[in-house]
């Protein structure tokens, strides 16, 4: 299977026109995120493991039926922008449990400083892990975050990055650092700007959700 998985769809191109326009307004933005990270989410589910659960139709029949284990699922937003997406992944993952990660970016030397993890020590309680963001820029916060989770005992190949955008550079630098990591983006752009922001990019997802 492959490392970067593009869902290239349709709604979700509709979704990034107007997310990537700058006339957007606050109220749409996050309703946009929100209709995007809910395709990324089910794309990122496709695998997750099912139990086996039998019940009974209105026709009085038995049917055997797969039953999500959501409560072994973890979903890490990364602050500020990566709460953009809880609400589209609990949607389908209602059980999940979220932790929460906060990286700032140092605008001087562009490297990624933590503030804030929440991530459970108890690794063991967990199949999956979801590490959300709308935007793999660098790749600094994602490889920050990542590490803070590992150290605590996951194994990359549980764990999930998803984004709306991402350039290769990002995704170079993650997959060179944590090669088993599967990656889940809308698009990937052609490259960052002297400041570090993808082009032709949203701005800053965080700013134009208006979290503060």
């Amino acid at each position: 299977m492959s490392s970067v998985v593009v869902v290239d769809h349709p709604v979700a191109g509709n979704c990034l026109r107007i997310l990537r326009d700058k006339r957007t307004e606050t109220e749409s933005f996050r309703k946009e995120m929100k209709r995007l990270g809910l395709l990324l989410a089910i794309e990122a589910a496709r695998d997750i493991e099912c139990v086996s659960e039998t019940v009974i139709t209105p026709l009085d029949m038995e049917i055997s039926c797969p039953r999500l284990r959501d409560g072994r699922i973890l979903l890490v937003p990364i602050l500020r922008a990566g709460l953009g997406f809880v609400d589209s992944f609990l949607d389908i993952l209602p059980a999940a449990k979220v932790a929460h990660i906060g990286v700032a970016r140092d605008h001087d030397t562009l490297q990624a400083v933590t503030y804030l993890d929440t991530v459970p020590e108890r690794f063991t309680d967990f199949d999956r892990v979801f590490v959300v963001d709308p935007m793999l820029a660098t790749g600094n916060s994602s490889v920050k975050t990542l590490e803070i989770i590992t150290n605590k005992g996951y194994k990359p190949g549980q764990i999930t990055l998803v984004c709306a955008l991402a350039v290769e550079q990002g995704i170079k630098q993650v997959l060179d650092r944590f090669p088993d990591i599967k990656i889940i983006t809308a698009v990937i752009d052609p490259g960052l700007n002297d400041k570090a922001y993808i082009v032709p990019g949203l701005g800053d997802a965080g700013d134009r959700l208006n979290l503060i």
